[in-house]
Formats: C-alpha cells, structure tokens, sequence
C-alpha cells in the first residue's frame, strides 16, 4: 500500500492515500490546453514520481530534470503491515535512501553513505527488494531461473497496475514498445498460469533468429540450395580436405636447395648438349655410310679395258705405248690405292668422333640423372613459398566447405528440433490452461462481470487462447468500438489484475489509473468504473488511486449513496496558477 508521495522541495504538495478509491483532483482552466509545458497540473508527473520512487530508470525520468534533480523525492510504503520511508533524487538515483532500522526489519541490509550519514541500498536491489514483497519473486534472484532473461520482473508487472502513455493502447500491453514474450510472460505470471512455457517459446524464438542468421551466412542466405545440398556437400568436403592433406605431407617432404636454379639450368644445358651430339651423330653416321660406298668403288681401271677402247676405235696400239700405258696404269693404280687410304682414315676418324660422342652423351646422361633425382621432391625457396600459399588456399577452402557442411547440418537438424519444441510448447501450454482452467474461469468471470456493469446493452469476454506463438490475452467487447471501449477493455483486464494477484497473495494491492485513461470514455462509464474500483480495493483491503480533471469528475453522475467527496483527496492541483501543481512552481 502506499501511504504518501512526499519530496523536501518546499512548494511541492505531498500526496497522502488511504485504503479504497483515492481521487486525486486537478482543477482545469478554460485555456490550460494552449499551455506547451513539460509539466502543469501534475497528475501524470505523480504516476512518474511513484514509478521513480519504485525503481523506475533515471534516463528521462521526470525527478531528474535540471529543475527537479537537486531534490529529494520519498515514498512511504507498507508491506505486510510494516512502513518503509525511502528516498531517491536525481543527482543520485542508483541510490534508494532508507531507515536503517525500518529497512533490517523488512531484510533489507543497507549501506551507509559516509558524505551523507543516510543508509541506502541500491536501485537494483530495492527493485529486487519490491518483486519479492509485492509480487513473490526470489530475493535475491541471483541463482534462481529469474536471474536469466526473458522471466517475469518487478518493473513489468507493476507497469500494469501503474500505467503510463503509451500503455494506453492495448489491454495486454503496458506500454507501446511492450514485446510479445514480455506481456505473454508477465501476464502469465500474474494470472498464475505456467510462464515458464512463453518464456522457453521466447528461447526458442531466438533459436530460430539464430537459424535465420545462419542462412543469410550459409550461400548467401540461399537457404533452399543449403538445406537440400548435405549429401552433395559431404564429398566436395571429403575431397577438399583429402588434397589439403596430399600437399601437406608434399611440402613435409619438402627439400629447399639453395643451388636449384644452378643445377636445374645445368640439366637443361645438358639436354641442350645431348640433343645436339645426337643430330650430329646423325650426320656422322650418313657421312660413313657414304665413305664406305665411295671407298668400295674406287677400284684402277684394267689395262684390257683400255686395249679394248683402242681396238674399238680402230688403232692398234704400238709396243712402245703399250709400255707407256703399263705405266700409267701403275700410277692409276697408286692414285686409286692412295684415294681408299685416305677414305679409310676418314671412316676410321669419325667411327672414333662417334664413339666419343657417345660416351660424352652416356656422361652427360647420367649426370643430367643424377641432378634431376637430387632434384625430385625439391626445389627452390620461392616455389616452396608458392607451395605454402597454395596450402593455406586449400585449407581455406577446405574449411569454408566444412562451415558449409556443419550449417547444412544445423539447418536440417535445428530445424527439425526446433519445430518439435514449437508443437511440445504448444501441447504444454493447452494442457497448462486445461489444468488451470478454475484460475482461468475467475478472471473470464470477473471480466465479464464488469462489462456487464459498464455497458447494460453489451456483453464482452476475456479469451485466454493457447496459439503457435505462445498465450495471447485478448478483451472484447460486443459493438462498435466509438466511446472509448479500448480504454474499458484495458480498465477491466487491471482491475481483474488487482482482484485475482490480491487472492493469490502476490500483487502489489494497488491499482493507478491516470486520467488518460478515461479519455473518451462516457461519463456513467467513468462513474460505474470509479465504483468497481472502489468496490474491488474495499474488498482486498487495497487501493485504487484516480486522477482527474476536477470538472469532469463533478460531472460524474455517481449513485447519490456515495459521498464523492469522501475519497477526493486533500491534496488539490491546479493547472491555473504557476504555483498550483504537484511541484508548486513551472518548468519546461
């Protein structure tokens, strides 16, 4: 229960609440819509001063304003029957300021500031500190499932029973940018169904976000081409991973020779002198055969050829020439033997050219041998480089092809899995509002009750549905939708919050409805949800605290059973005057 909102800046107005219906007024003036302040009457700076008060963030916080930070602003609360004052500014808002006393007895273990002299815990304790009292969560949460996230939290739940702009919108979401697993969770929580079910959907969600990342990096995102593609992935690997392999062991036995140009020049050199000895041993050996043939035929002619020759032409040789022709048949016959002497030389000195040359070319052989088996399995310093470069390219795409493979498996696989944790997810949540189902039943009858008080001619219904996608909460009302029947819808999903969380022991036993909430809506509207709120906070022993533009709340036609001015509270604002709100002075 809160018992006062109270700060030491010296025109503020304290706020003072008692149990049941509190009506906080603000009196309007004719022209206050023209006014473009950041405050005026100061009937939502007090739903923001007790949201900072509990633990609400410093960033943009209204009490950390230029003008407002130098003070301190303070609450006083009751839990189980114990007061607790703490005060928190915005020079200092990690700091929630305590009674060292009051604050041990409720098993609180304050510091003490030595510049101050006060006690103070820390802002996350204290939020910790008021999930526990209010709505039953583990203090400390360090080492329970609360301590992960996407779990129910303090500052979620009570956004409900506290709602602010923006919370205005949708009766399950307390605010604009609300996401789905947070009021799924949250409300799961404070209708008492299994929450653990959205909050494992909501891990499951980021599974999937995972998946679909995996996707975008496997093949472009082409996720058709990798998912259908394991069996054709798994010899390319194979084979990748294979010749990676091959080089490595190639350049383990790798041998660097420093003189390998020298010796690999020299063996192309002797090729070079090989192939020439071998053309001209070709030359060599036509020049013999042609030498054997010429040394074969030269034979002297026969001296009988010759008488023959003179006969033919009718001369008979004489004594005398016949003697002369002996001679020179003699010197015919040295001429001739002189001519194969000499072809004999010649064959016999290319025979022997040619027997050098193939011993020059047997030398050359195997020395060129030789240099080429040193050579083998080795090489120079820039082509074992090249080998090293080609290596680390293999093994790159070795290994993009493995990645690929692994994520072609992960995406069948994961896949698979995560849509069978989808359908065990969905199959826990029906059997969770089945087993459930008598909780279920007091919220679709609260609700269904209040719309039929609000709207005689009307019926409505709160459906709670187990989807694909987790819970979703849902408040209809039959008709059209004109004269602020969203804000209605929202009026009776709270107001069912503050009832069913009271039951339960775990709610905060106070609900806070800012006039925004009733913008639109009909006054007997207005007049009956004022009246429900009393009825519920009377009957828990809670509260219900409004605020409103005095005009329209004397408008209201209320049962004229009910004093109106029984629950307006002392404390009156003014958007009239300078000094007339919460704060006491203006401010942009």
């Amino acid at each position: 229960m809160i018992i006062a909102i109270e700060s030491d800046l010296q025109s503020f107005k304290p706020v003072r609440l008692g149990p049941g219906l509190n009506v906080l007024l603000a009196d309007k003036s004719p022209n206050s819509g023209d006014r473009q302040t950041r405050n005026s009457a100061g009937k939502t700076s007090l739903v923001e001063l007790i949201h900072f008060l509990l633990g609400g963030k410093s960033s943009g916080a209204l009490p950390c304003h230029e003008a407002l930070k130098a003070y301190t602003f303070y609450g006083t609360f009751e839990f189980q029957g114990v007061q607790l004052r703490i005060g928190r500014s915005g020079n200092t808002p990690s700091k929630i300021i305590l009674d060292e006393g009051q604050a041990i007895a409720l098993g609180l273990t304050p510091k003490l500031d030595k510049k101050s002299g006060l006690h103070f815990v820390s802002n996350e304790v204290w939020k910790e500190f008021l999930g526990n009292r209010l709505f039953g969560l583990p203090f400390p949460t360090k080492g329970t499932l609360f301590e992960q996230s996407y779990t129910p939290t303090f500052r979620s739940m009570i956004a409900y029973f506290i709602r602010r702009r923006g919370g205005f919108i949708r009766a399950e979401k307390q605010s604009e940018k609300q996401s789905s697993w947070d009021s799924q969770v949250n409300l799961s929580y404070l209708l008492g169904l299994d929450w653990t079910i959205p909050f494992e959907l909501e891990k499951v969600r980021q599974r999937e976000r995972q998946l679909e990342e995996i996707k975008k990096a496997a093949k472009g995102g082409a996720v058709g081409d990798i998912i259908g593609t394991v069996a054709e992935l798994r010899p390319r690997v194979v084979r990748a991973e294979a010749n990676v392999e091959k080089l490595r062991a190639d350049l383990a036995a790798f041998r660097v020779v420093e003189s390998y140009r020298e010796m690999s020049d020299r063996a192309s050199a002797i090729r070079g002198e090989m192939l020439a000895i071998e053309r001209n041993a070709v030359i060599l050996k036509q020049t013999i055969d042609h030498l054997e043939t010429t040394y074969r035929n030269e034979q002297p002619p026969t001296s009988t050829d010759v008488e023959r020759l003179y006969k033919a032409v009718g001369v008979e040789l004489p004594s005398l020439a016949v003697r002369r022709f002996e001679e020179v048949k003699a010197f015919h016959e040295s001429v001739v033997a002189n001519r194969r002497k000499r072809l004999k030389e010649q064959i016999q000195s290319i025979r022997h050219e040619l027997s050098e040359a193939e011993t020059r070319s047997m030398s050359l052989d195997a020395e060129r041998s030789e240099i080429l088996r040193f050579l083998d399995g080795s090489g120079a310093l820039e082509d074992f480089t090249a080998l090293q470069e080609r290596l680390a390219t293999l093994a790159v795409e070795a290994a993009a092809l493995r990645e690929r493979y692994k994520a072609a498996e992960i995406l069948e696989g994961e896949k698979t899995e995560l849509e069978s944790d989808r359908i065990n997810l969905k199959r826990r949540l029906q059997e969770d509002h089945q087993a459930r189902q008598a909780q279920l039943d007091k919220a679709i009858l609260f609700i269904g009750a209040a719309i039929s008080n609000l709207y005689g001619d009307r019926t409505g219904e709160f459906v709670v549905a187990a989807k694909d996608n987790g819970p979703e909460f849902e408040i209809t009302i039959q008709g059209d939708r004109g004269g602020g029947i969203s804000q209605i819808e929202i009026f009776c999903l709270d107001l069912a919050l503050l009832s069913l969380t009271a039951d339960s022991r775990r709610g905060p036993g106070f609900l806070i409805h800012d006039s925004h909430l009733f913008d639109g809506v009909d006054e007997r509207q207005v007049s009956i949800a004022l009246q429900l709120g009393k009825s519920t906070a009377d009957r828990i022993g809670g509260q219900y605290l409004v605020t409103m533009n005095s005009d329209i709340f004397d408008r209201l036609p209320l049962p004229s059973t009910i004093d109106r001015q029984a629950f307006v509270l002392p404390t009156r604002l003014s958007d009239s005057e300078d000094d007339g709100g919460l704060f006491g002075f203006r401010f942009d």
